[in-house]
């Protein structure tokens, strides 16, 4: 502003109020914009053309209001020496909208647009993590969340936990390779350790895990839950029993909510199925365990600097946030999800008005004790919440959910990407929590800055019914995020239900792709669906076929053991088979 000061008085430029960056940006992306789009107008819609547009368009406004302002401050001044007041008022008028668009334009401005051009789709930023690099998974089972509005969200009659259990197992599979949670976890905690200067060791004996879960509507001891957004029990105890079938000690395990209490409902469940973990929160009574504070260990001006024991001593974190609204940052997710590790007293306006920034937020996801230690992103979305205090929310319109609850998993070994698909999902349907707390910079700022710090990899899908990321569309790519979609069909196939099934379906594969199969003789002549599921309950395939035909294309199923149901008519066919090349 200054330097627009000294301009006005004197008529010469003094000081151009910008960054060099920005300059270089501008002409870049312009010149790149030219070269690119000119010869070829279709270019325009790629990735890359997306996110240097705003870059380049901001760049040409300001480069023509400082062009205005000079062309009209000598048009006003000459006007103003040759009495010509109204040529001379217009023209100062037209100096001062000039002068606007400058401000609009200056560099913060276009810094910020420059740092959230990831807004735009399929332009990812950062460096994938993970076994699979950049993949997060979306579990989807109808089965397990079924509130439908009456009674407790969280009632044991309206989530069954083997389906928790399952949807859990079966992210957690799909993220890391294995078959199962004890093979998947030594997946886990070997690729882990590898990345933290432990290669080749698993699990070690005395090694701690510590889950972080959201109390963040319990500021009183023991108090009733009701039907605020808190943790979810059955997610709690699906984790937990994760990892004790992967055989770590229960009494390794520590879970809670350091700055709240961890409320009756969440308490039971974890208890009557686990006797020897430790639950933790800021009270300490009724069985819980309360956490001293281990000091200055988060360097960060927004919030304490400090870290709960238990969580600063664990080997592992697991963070396990709630797919809910925030006023102010519009979200609360897995970053935010650590702010009550700080801590922090349960009222939060006790708390010396410390509440964590953008600042605050990216040093949470890069921070040794904080994001470098945590082994697994789990985002609870099977009730998600507009509202940080509000009721979860009992359905979903679209497909696949249909009316239904979100009854969803979004997991991930990479928390940047985590947090990025968590986001997409919370914007396509609360867009206004996120228009009237700031906007999507505001949102996603964070996940931006822990990006370009290579802790992971941020960008948006392409739609909201594709649902598509960089990976989906060129597997080939190194960075970008990967989101497989599991949905789990409880098919009630774990077990053949028949010795006939077996013994007259038989299936083989062939290399060029197509799945064999012969079948009894009451099904020839006839149409024929067919269903594949992976053994954790994935749909494969679902087709309608010709019995003549006696094959069906799956590509490059890989060998393995997998479920089958073969409709005919009013009668099933179902079992496990065994495809081999």
């Amino acid at each position: 502003m200054k330097s627009i000061v000294q301009f006005f008085r004197t008529g010469k430029w003094v000081k151009v109020q910008t960054k060099v960056p920005f300059i270089v940006a501008g002409i870049v992306s312009t010149g790149w914009f030219l070269i690119r789009v000119i010869p070829k107008p279709q270019r325009a819609a790629y990735p890359c053309m997306r996110a240097a547009a705003p870059v380049m368009s901001s760049f040409i406004l300001w480069c023509l209001s400082v062009a205005g302002m000079l062309t009209t401050w000598r048009k006003a001044k000459a006007s103003f020496l040759r009495s010509r007041y109204v040529y001379g008022g217009l023209f100062g008028l037209t100096f001062v909208l000039f002068g606007i668009i400058f401000l609009i334009q200056n560099s913060h401005k276009l810094s910020a647009m420059m740092v959230n051009s990831a807004v735009t789709p399929n332009a990812p930023i950062g460096t994938a993590k993970g076994i699979f690099p950049g993949r997060v998974v979306w579990v989807y089972n109808p089965e397990a969340a079924k509130w439908n509005g009456t009674g407790f969200y969280w009632a044991v009659g309206s989530n069954p936990q083997d389906q928790y259990n399952k949807s859990f197992t079966a992210g957690l599979n799909t993220l890391t390779g294995g078959n199962s949670d004890a093979e998947s976890w030594n997946n886990l905690f070997k690729w882990f350790n590898a990345t933290h200067n432990r290669i080749g060791k698993g699990y070690q004996t005395g090694d701690k895990i510590a889950i972080k879960i959201n109390m963040n509507n319990s500021d009183a001891s023991s108090a009733n839950a009701g039907n605020v957004a808190n943790a979810n029990p059955q997610s709690c105890v699906a984790c937990v029993q994760s990892l004790v079938n992967a055989g770590i000690p229960q009494a390794e395990i520590w879970i809670g909510d350091p700055s709240r209490a961890v409320t009756d409902n969440v308490y039971t469940a974890l208890r009557t199925a686990f006797p020897d973990i430790h639950v933790v929160d800021y009270f300490g009574n009724n069985g819980r365990e309360t956490t001293t504070t281990i000091l200055n260990v988060f360097p960060n001006n927004d919030v304490y600097p400090n870290q709960s024991a238990c969580f600063y001593n664990a080997r592992y974190i697991v963070n396990m946030p709630l797919l809910k609204g925030h006023e102010g940052q519009a979200i609360t997710f897995g970053s935010k999800n650590f702010y009550g590790i700080n801590g922090l007293k349960p009222v939060w306006y006790n708390n010396d008005g410390k509440h964590p920034g953008l600042s605050a937020l990216t040093n949470y996801m890069t921070n040794s004790n904080f994001g470098g230690k945590t082994i697994l992103w789990v985002m609870d979305a099977m009730y998600p919440t507009r509202d940080v205090g509000g009721t979860p929310d009992k359905k979903w319109i679209e497909a696949p959910f249909n009316g239904r609850p979100a009854s969803s998993f979004i997991m991930s070994l990479d928390g940047v990407a985590e947090e990025s698909v968590s986001l997409d999902f919370f914007n396509q349907h609360y867009p206004d929590v996120i228009t009237n707390n700031g906007g999507m910079s505001n949102a996603e700022g964070y996940m931006i800055a822990a990006a370009q710090a290579n802790v992971g990899v941020h960008e948006h899908w392409n739609n909201n019914v594709d649902r598509k990321y960089s990976k989906n569309l060129r597997p080939q790519i190194v960075n970008g995020i990967e989101l497989v979609d599991i949905t789990v069909v409880n098919t009630g196939l774990n077990q053949p239900t028949n010795d006939r099934a077996n013994n007259e379906v038989t299936f083989y594969r062939t290399p060029n792709g197509y799945l064999h199969f012969s079948i009894p003789d009451v099904m020839v002549m006839a149409k024929l669906k067919i269903n594949l599921f992976s053994m954790s309950g994935k749909s494969l395939m679902s087709k309608v076929i010709d019995s003549c035909v006696s094959a069906v294309y799956v590509g490059n199923l890989p060998s393995g053991i997998y479920l089958y149901r073969l409709s005919y008519r009013n009668k099933e066919f179902c079992g496990k088979i065994e495809v081999s090349k």
